[in-house]
Parts: C-alpha cells; structure tokens; sequence
C-alpha cells in the first residue's frame, strides 16, 4: 500500500494593509466607498470628532446650595422639600433662599455617579435628576452609528435660577467655550431657552454660535407666561391633595412667592414681555371689570407691560404687580414705593443699598432690557418643540369687581363675646369666598362717595364696625378678585382657544418664534412643521407630546427625547456632508 502524503501549500505572502486615516467628512464623500476594496489591502480609520450635547434645564430644576455649602433647593431630595418648605413662612423662605446666596450643587446621588462615572464632570450633578435623567441618560446611553464617527458627551449647565438671564447666559457662555469639542448642540427647557439665547445673543455671541451646531428649545416661554403674574399674587394653583402638597413647596399664595419675586431678576423676567400675544393673537391679556358697568373692561398692555402693570404698586393700582406688604425681609409702604417707582429716593436706605421697592423696579427695567435684546433672536439651526396638551393654562387674567355693601348691611350678626359685643367678621359671609391660597386671589376695598378706591379691609374686620361706617360716612364695599385658571368670562375667556397650552406655557408663547431656515439648506424636508389653530405656519416647529410644562422631557412614551434625538441626528448627518458649517 502506498503512503499518502500531504503536499503542503506554500504561505500566502502577507500583505500589510495600507491605512488610511479619514476625518468623518471625507467617511461621508461618495468616492471613499468607490475606493474601498472587500479584503484588508485598505483600512480606513476614522479620526472621531466630538459634538457636545449641552443641557440647560428650567427655572427651579437646578439644584442649589448656599455659600456655605448647604442645601437650599433640592428637587431629588424630597424629604428636605418637604422638611423645608412645606408650610414654610414666607419670611423663612426668604431667609433660605435669599439672604445667604446660592450656588450650583456639585455633589450627586452616589449611585447616578457609579453608573455614569463622568456625570459630576460634565455637570450631570447640577440637575435635578427626577426631571431631567431620562433626558441625560437616554442621550448617552443612545444606540446610533453616528458614534462610529462621533463622540456625542452630553453635558448639563446648572445655573441659579434665582438670578437674571443675563448672568446666567454670560456663564452659560462661558461653561461652552470651555468645552473641548468640534460643534455644540444645546438642549435647553422652558427658562433654559431663555438663558441660552441670551448667551448667543449678547456681546461674545458671534463666536458661541460659530460653535453651536444646533439649538432645541423644548416648552419655552418665548415672550413669557401671565402665569408668572398670577402666581405671584394668588400663589400655586392647586388640584387634589397632591397638588396642594406641591403647592405648599412652590409657594401656595401670594406671600410666599413675593418673599422671592423682588429679588429674582430671572423670575421677573419670566412675565409676559413686550412682545407677548394672547393665543388670539393680541397684546392685552389682562383685563380689568369696570368697577360701575359690568359689562365694560379696561385690558392691559396698551403698549407696554412693564410700565402698565409691573411697576404698579398695588395699594394705588390694585391689579398691580408689586405689593410692598408681602416684601421680606420688610415690608414697605406705599409712599415709599411711590416714590422708589418715580426715582425720589434712590438708596433710600441712606447707603448703597437700595429699598426693595426700588430694587424691584431696576429688576422690572432690566427685563425690558433682556427681553428687547433676545425678543426676535434666534439660532440659524433652531428647532422648537412644545408640549400642547389638554391642559388648562393662563393665557390670560380677568380682575372681577362686585359690590357687596348690600350683603354686609343684610348680614344677621349672630355671635357675641361676654361682652356683648357682635363677633361675626367679613371673612363669614358667603359672598367672599376662602382666598388667597393656591392660585385664588380676592380682597375688599372701599369705595368713597367720589368713586375713589380706597384700603384693603381685612377678611376679620368686625361686621359691625363695617355697617357703622357704611351708614354714617357713605361708603361702599367692593369685592375685587382675580380668575382663577380655566375660569371662563362670559364674551372675554369662554373661547377655548383662549386656555390651550402646557399647563405654565400658553400655545402662543411656547410657538413664538420665527426660525431662520436657510442655514438648513437640503435638510429643509427634515424639519418640522406646524400650522396653528388660525392657520399660522411655522417651520421647525412641532409638537412632541402632550405633557404638562413641567414633565416636557419626562414623558412615559419618551416622545420627547425622540424628537431630540432626531433633531440631534440630523444635524449632525447635515455637518458630515457639508450642507452647512
């Protein structure tokens, strides 16, 4: 028998490959798949570019300490909220919020920062994660092949929301630039749209857009929000015992939020703005019932809202923005703010310090002024979503006046003290409902003989002190209240256009802006776009889900995130080819 023998082939010769090292750009030019053979005689390497993704959260979702390093406004930490604000003074307020500074917390959740190792770095820590970690995590955990040609960190910019948005946009500014990367996309929300065009609009600008990719503005309240108003007047409205427990945090009546509305120039500057129209397209949206005809209202802004309404002192005008009583750490009267308001008493405290009244006032003209420079700005790649549910919002404020002098003078007293003395107070009767709490505002006034509106009289005065001077000076009682949200006005509010929005954010506000497209140039068809319930058009704008303002990005479905990521991708397929810079 033979032996088989295996006849051993010679090696191939090996052939080292040649490599070829390729930014992402060129990866996207038709020629290099053209060139590309199917064996290892070509490697083509991709040199990685870096997009940021950049997040700039809404008022109240950053989370801040004191100078000292403690804890004054923690979203995630509910049992602190609780423990702190819920059912706090407004003095107390004031004193943690205000009187010893503020500052973004640094420290996170131990177990957000073992799953995420680079958050604190990036700033992840600075947010409050319950409403904002769907949004993080899900941008760096996302699955895409623009990863084999990209880095995509994302990044959160923490700022005090207490503070101007001029401030808070300079920093912002600053916080990008400083980032190591090709292009930025930023991501903001409600307040944060603010901040963020702010910082593309002022001095220093240009160069930040040169390095901004893109911009996505999620429930921004573009021209602001006659929410803000109310609020701070009639506090936090309120459904359900949850609700209220929410409110007693926030601030449940008017008190509480005016122990911080004249000293956050960013709260003020959420108020609608010069530009701001109602969901019907119109300047006015506040609206004051003749005090003789019924029928008859007087509406607000004719021109403009910082001098019509905001610098009006409520003891004069009584649907004014600035009540000197509810000031913290002091109250201040009426002359005094008279006075601050027509410039009489500049430092009126005898320092370099000024009054309260007075440093509201120079708040008032400072969001004139911010609000003038970034009203008709907007990035060249700006992209606004918005959230349009069925969700009853403020797109408006009706002030009631009704003379109740009749019901005091009808009132049966009914009560007495040992000494015989009628007991019964104007807070008992019918006709004046529980006020003043959880987005419910009302007060009596006087009235005298001239048609003069005079004090506030207190919800304890005696009954019968009240009758005794109805009867012998002349005068009447007036109930002035305010609408509460979704309350319909016969022929004024009962349009349900008039209360569409996101529950903060009215359609109007929240759809504002007029992007620029033609820095889009062949990814015009990319876009969104949405017609409104008049038939207006806006391009790169779309509705992502129908959440209420506060949960915008933290939606079940994730809509919302979706739509970033989309937006996100697009721009960053738009770069790759070329079609734009």
């Amino acid at each position: 028998m033979k032996k088989m023998v295996r006849i051993k082939r010679a090696k191939d010769e090996y052939v080292s490959p040649r490599i070829y090292e390729k930014t992402p750009q060129e990866m996207f030019k038709p020629r290099v798949a053209s060139n590309c053979e199917v064996n290892r005689t070509h490697i083509f390497r991709v040199k990685r570019q870096t997009v940021a993704i950049v997040v700039v959260p809404g008022v109240m979702a950053s989370r801040l300490s004191n100078q000292g390093g403690e804890t004054v406004w923690d979203p995630d930490d509910l049992g602190f909220m609780w423990d702190t604000f819920f059912r706090c003074a407004p003095e107390k307020r004031y004193e943690f919020l205000i009187e010893n500074g503020r500052q973004v917390m640094a420290q996170g959740d131990p177990k957000i920062l073992k799953k995420y190792p680079k958050a604190e770095e990036r700033g992840w820590t600075g947010l409050a994660w319950d409403f904002f970690g769907k949004l993080l995590g899900g941008l760096h955990d996302w699955k895409t092949p623009l990863k084999v040609f990209l880095d995509l960190p994302v990044y959160a910019f923490g700022f005090d929301w207490v503070d101007s948005c001029r401030d808070s946009g300079k920093a912002l500014q600053k916080f990008i630039m400083g980032i190591k990367a090709d292009r930025v996309i930023i991501i903001s929300h409600s307040m944060g749209g603010l901040v963020t065009r702010y910082a593309l609009a002022e001095e220093g600008g240009e160069a930040l857009a040169r390095k901004v990719l893109g911009v996505v503005h999620g429930a921004q309240p573009v021209h602001g929000a006659p929410d803000a108003y109310h609020r701070a007047i009639a506090g936090t409205g309120a459904e359900g015992v949850l609700g209220r427990v929410v409110s007693e945090v926030l601030g449940p009546s008017g008190p509480h939020m005016t122990a911080i509305m004249p000293h956050a120039p960013g709260v003020l500057q959420l108020l609608p703005n010069q530009f701001y129209l109602n969901n019907r397209g119109e300047q006015a949206w506040l609206h004051i019932q003749d005090l003789d005809d019924p029928e008859m209202f007087t509406s607000y802004p004719k021109n403009d809202p910082y001098e019509e309404i905001y610098a009006k002192s409520h003891h004069k005008d009584y649907w004014g923005l600035i009540h000197g009583e509810w000031f913290q750490p002091h109250a201040e009267d009426g002359e005094t703010i008279e006075k601050a308001l027509r410039g009489e008493n500049k430092s009126g405290n005898g320092g370099n310090n000024p009054g309260i009244g007075e440093q509201m006032g120079m708040f008032i003209s400072d969001a004139k002024e911010v609000h003038s420079l970034i009203g008709p700005y907007s990035h060249p790649r700006t992209i606004q979503l918005f959230s349009n549910g069925e969700h009853t919002t403020i797109t408006e404020v009706c002030w009631l006046a009704r003379d109740i002098t009749q019901h005091v003078l009808d009132a049966q007293i009914e009560r007495y003290s040992r000494d015989d003395e009628p007991l019964r107070y104007l807070k008992d009767l019918s006709c004046v409902p529980d006020f003043n709490r959880f987005g419910k505002y009302g007060e009596v006034r006087w009235r005298d003989a001239e048609g003069a509106l005079g004090d506030v009289v207190p919800g304890n005065a005696l009954l019968f002190k009240l009758q005794k001077r109805i009867r012998e000076q002349g005068l009447r009682l007036y109930l002035l209240r305010m609408t509460a949200a979704g309350e319909e006005v016969s022929g004024l509010t009962d349009d349900p256009l008039r209360h569409q929005g996101d529950g903060t954010v009215p359609l109007s506000s929240a759809t504002a802006m007029d992007p620029e497209v033609d820095d889009w140039g062949k990814n015009l068809h990319l876009l969104p776009i949405w017609f409104g319930p008049n038939g207006e058009c806006r391009l790169c704008t779309g509705q992502a889900n129908h959440e209420v303002h506060a949960s915008f990005f933290v939606d079940k479905k994730g809509d919302a995130l979706a739509a970033v990521k989309r937006v996100v991708h697009n721009l960053c397929i738009g770069w790759l080819k070329g079609e734009f810079t």
